[in-house]
């Protein structure tokens, strides 16, 4: 039932199948006109016909199925009807302030004053429509608010939870004053004065010394806060507290305490505004890395201190990772028993090595995310592998996307092994491993070296599974992203040395590396001309065929190569052999090639020192100091050198060195 252009209109369809009117009876009286048909139906929309007009003997049916009299139930669906939506109470409400801290109204309330402000805008409408037309709540003898009071009453509270008033006077005068003031009037008063005459901290000494109290380090409880506060508002004359009171403030002020009681640590990590950032779309565009003490157990036998073999089980490794945000791919990794600078410089070592297995050559990264471990001695090896070197804040490791894969790393791979030592200490006692478990198959432990491999398969797995991926992404890199790292580079930043400098020989530059012997030779000319110069030999010991020379402040560096023997006996020459003597002697040739280019060149400089004539060394000697003959003669013998002089030809460029067959013929 509702009312349609105000008249009482009941569904067609629930006359019928309610069984008040057949079908065919209802059809016959429609077509006599003995029922009023105020709407027709159509799709959604169902047909309404007209209360008052039925047969009597059809409205008895309706009201005895209704239980009651339509009009006193539809009365409050003539006011439900006209509630409409309204924009600026909601506004009004949301953005309502109770306090100078920028607090709002509770949600329930916003709910209950809006409910309140829609129900008076439809009180408003029914009765300027009951002014157009009295016949707008029916013709029954009633006093008008009090209909209206009734009806409000009856609205349902699940969709419009209003608190207005049951009496009809108080519900009238507040309709007045809420016409007259708007909606501030729906507001209670005590939020509109902010309880100000409740409150029991009230000067700025007295909630001073509640912040201070609240915010202590030694982090007291609310009892033991209210007690120390009310010891100073006696002495002072302050109202005392009580300990839910004290709870309140902490509530309200948390933000204000926090950093002393927590740390200044924990609150830029668990309070601060912290920054989204999205993965790089491209591999090498950054480096994140840091070291994790893995979760896995190994044994090691030790010495106690009275000199007895032990064994221990409870040791971790540690893993440095580099990491690419870029499918979270690790890079690079190495392994050892702690943290230190060098085993993350063998991690970038890795991390380096493994791009020119992936990409073909060795490629430079972006930009690099580390730590502050050792900040200062690692800048500068980070800012010879990249442009950008960025740490993360420190004691921050929401910031570096690393501390996160190396848990999702630990259940996806440590988890399932029998070493597991589980999660962190400050983990659940429910989500760490049984102990007695572990204390009974602890002899199964690897030892140092065997988690070391079990650690390194982990990661190569980890690898595998996002290689595809990742060559694909390379492959849509942009050209002017793509750096290479040449690999005398690489030695200069991460080869190691023997610890020895050699000199420059004839037969090459000799070093011994666990033992054996390795002979280098470098076909640049320049080099050798430091015969003199002891050199440090920097290699991979995974490739040494290739190394570096290095002098001792780093300013000359050369390429080596592993010399290449050639066999004694004609009978064990291979394919190969003859192009490689052929450079040998080619490079001789041209470096006496330059050796006497340079002599002649500083003839040629003395030449023009002392005229055009050749200066020979008896011309040096007599021109120097005054040596006579036997016969006590010097000038004569300097004329006849003089005269000899200009006869003189230059001395052949072949003549400066006596080349024998020092090669043979082969």
């Amino acid at each position: 039932m509702e009312y349609y252009n105000n008249i009482l209109a009941i569904e067609s369809n629930w006359l019928i199948n309610s069984g008040i009117i057949s079908e065919a009876n209802y059809k016959n009286l429609t077509t006599r006109k003995d029922i009023t048909i105020l709407r027709r139906g159509c799709r959604n929309t169902p047909a309404l016909v007209a209360f008052d007009n039925m047969p009597d003997r059809f409205k008895a049916k309706v009201i005895e199925k209704l239980g009651g009299n339509p009009y006193d139930i539809v009365k409050t669906n003539r006011l439900a009807e006209l509630i409409e939506d309204d924009l600026e109470a909601s506004k009004f409400f949301d953005e309502y302030e109770i306090s100078e801290d920028g607090r709002h109204l509770p949600t329930e309330k916003r709910r209950e004053y809006y409910a309140n402000a829609i129900v008076l805008n439809a009180i408003g409408v029914l009765i300027a429509n009951r002014r157009a037309k009295r016949s707008a709540l029916g013709s029954k003898a009633v006093r008008f608010w009090d209909v209206i009071a009734e009806s409000a009453q009856e609205i349902d509270r699940t969709r419009f939870p209003h608190s207005l008033p049951a009496n009809p006077r108080r519900l009238e005068s507040k309709f007045k004053l809420y016409q007259k003031e708007g909606y501030a009037t729906l507001v209670h008063k005590g939020y509109t004065n902010n309880n100000r005459n409740a409150a029991r901290v009230k000067s700025e000494e007295q909630m001073s010394t509640m912040l201070t109290l609240l915010s202590l380090p030694q982090n007291f409880d609310d009892t033991e806060v209210a007690r120390k506060y009310n010891q100073m508002a006696v002495a002072w004359g302050w109202d005392t507290v009580t300990a839910s009171t004290v709870a309140n403030y902490r509530i309200k002020y948390n933000d204000v305490i926090y950093p002393r009681r927590r740390g200044g640590s924990a609150y830029h990590t668990n309070r601060s505004m912290q920054v989204k950032r999205s993965a790089p779309v491209f591999p090498m565009q950054m480096w994140t890395l840091d070291g994790w003490d893995a979760e896995l157990l190994y044994q090691q036998r030790d010495t106690n201190k009275k000199g007895y073999a032990v064994t221990t089980y409870h040791k971790r490794p540690t893993i440095v990772v580099v990491l690419d945000p870029c499918l979270k791919y690790p890079i690079g990794y190495a392994i050892g028993t702690h943290e230190t600078p060098e085993l993350i410089k063998q991690a970038l070592a890795n991390a380096m090595k493994h791009t020119a297995e992936l990409f073909g050559e060795m490629h430079e990264v972006l930009q690099i995310q580390s730590d502050r471990y050792a900040i200062s001695k690692m800048s500068d090896l980070y800012g010879k592998i990249t442009e950008k070197v960025i740490p993360a804040a420190a004691h921050n490791a929401k910031s570096k996307i690393i501390e996160r894969w190396f848990g999702q790393f630990n259940n996806k791979y440590c988890k399932n092994s029998i070493n597991w030592s589980g999660y962190g200490v400050t983990s659940r006692k429910e989500s760490q491993p049984n102990g007695e478990y572990l204390t009974k198959f602890r002899h199964e432990f690897p030892d140092f070296e065997g988690v070391c491999k079990q650690l390194a398969s982990y990661i190569e797995t980890e690898r595998a599974a996002l290689r595809d991926q990742y060559l694909a992404a390379w492959a849509l890199t942009p050209i002017d992203r793509k750096r290479a790292y040449s690999y005398e580079r690489y030695l200069f930043n991460f080869g190691e040395t023997n610890g020895h400098r050699s000199l420059m020989q004839g037969s090459g530059l000799h070093i011994t590396v666990g033992g054996q012997r390795f002979d280098y030779e470098c076909f640049n000319h320049t080099f050798r001309m430091f015969t003199s110069t002891r050199w440090e030999v920097r290699y991979n010991p995974d490739d040494m065929s290739r190394a570096l020379a290095v002098n001792e402040d780093g300013t000359r560096c050369y390429m080596l190569e592993e010399k290449y023997v050639q066999p004694m006996a004609l009978a064990d020459r291979k394919e190969g052999d003859a192009e490689q003597l052929e450079r040998v002697r080619r490079f001789n040739r041209e470096h006496e090639a330059i050796i006497a280019e340079q002599v002649c060149a500083a003839d040629e400089t003395v030449r023009r020192l002392f005229g055009t004539k050749q200066l020979t060394a008896e011309d040096e000697v007599l021109s120097k100091f005054l040596i006579t003959d036997s016969k006590g003669q010097h000038k004569n013998r300097l004329n006849e050198q003089n005269a000899k002089r200009g006869n003189t030809a230059p001395t052949p460029v072949e003549e400066i060195f006596a080349i024998d067959d020092i090669y043979s013929d082969y």
